[in-house]
């Protein structure tokens, strides 16, 4: 699905732009990574979303809100209103709709505070289905004083740059993780070097989003990488000249980490 969204920028007009994620594109142009008119007019603001088929529609879309008069915008806007034949999306941003059925015996749930969290809880079995982070790892493979990121050929963040990394399996230690799915992105046998950081940041698939705590690591590596898995390229960039498009809203944070630790060393 593709999106037509609205943001207000910190002057109070309008810019309007089409995705097929709108929490990821919010991101960039909040943290200056998107159009060139919100990295001078920040902060923005997520005002507004319709939902289209395809991207031609999306476009068409925008095209007839851009035709309207500032007042007119501002009116479908806060009534709402369908825009070329399709409803208002502003949820799109929300929070995944919550579970109704308990996943182990099929009861309803109800939802209570616990800890100061609202945290759902079976009315039968009582089982509590507590929403935590899921773990990923990451590995930043140094050399000649570049770092190796891989160019992602699935959603989410298809066409991005990105971090050798992925989501740890239930039976593997953070680093072993790392160096698995560094093999499997850059068939790669890598050497942990030293512990980065933590970084919290959202997944997004099928629909819901989830929450991840990221782990990233500093590593080595001989040999010629050789694109796999979820990766159709890769390249060697060096720490001051990085892509612009890069993967997750954490990882320019990581990446301004590698910098500082590299120069600290």
């Amino acid at each position: 699905m593709w999106y037509l969204y609205v943001l207000q920028c910190s002057d109070e007009s309008f810019y309007t732009g089409i995705t097929n994620d709108v929490a990821r594109r919010v991101a960039e142009h909040q943290a200056g990574r998107g159009a060139r008119y919100t990295r001078t007019h920040l902060p923005v603001t997520l005002l507004a979303a319709w939902q289209y088929p395809d991207r031609a529609t999306a476009t068409q879309a925008e095209a007839a809100f851009k035709k309207l008069r500032r007042s007119d915008k501002r009116a479908r806007i806060e009534a709402r209103k369908p825009l070329a034949g399709v409803p208002f999306a502003f949820d799109v941003l929300d929070d995944p709709q919550p579970h109704h059925f308990c996943p182990r015996c099929g009861g309803p749930l109800d939802a209570y505070t616990l800890d100061d969290e609202s945290v759902p809880v079976c009315t039968v079995c009582g089982r509590r289905h507590y929403r935590n982070a899921k773990p990923c790892v990451g590995a930043l493979i140094l050399r000649d004083g570049c770092v190796l990121l891989v160019h992602r050929d699935r959603e989410p963040y298809k066409g991005y740059w990105d971090i050798p990394g992925g989501f740890m399996r239930a039976d593997e230690l953070p680093q072993d993780g790392a160096i698995r799915e560094a093999r499997e992105e850059t068939g790669l046998s890598v050497q942990i070097v030293e512990l980065l950081g933590f970084y919290l940041d959202n997944y997004d698939y099928q629909g819901e989003r989830y929450p991840v705590l990221n782990i990233h690591f500093v590593a080595s590596a001989a040999g010629d990488p050789v694109a796999g898995d979820d990766a159709d390229d890769f390249r060697w960039f060096p720490l001051d000249a990085l892509p612009e498009q890069i993967a997750f809203v954490h990882a320019p944070q990581v990446l301004a980490d590698l910098r500082a630790w590299v120069a600290a060393r």
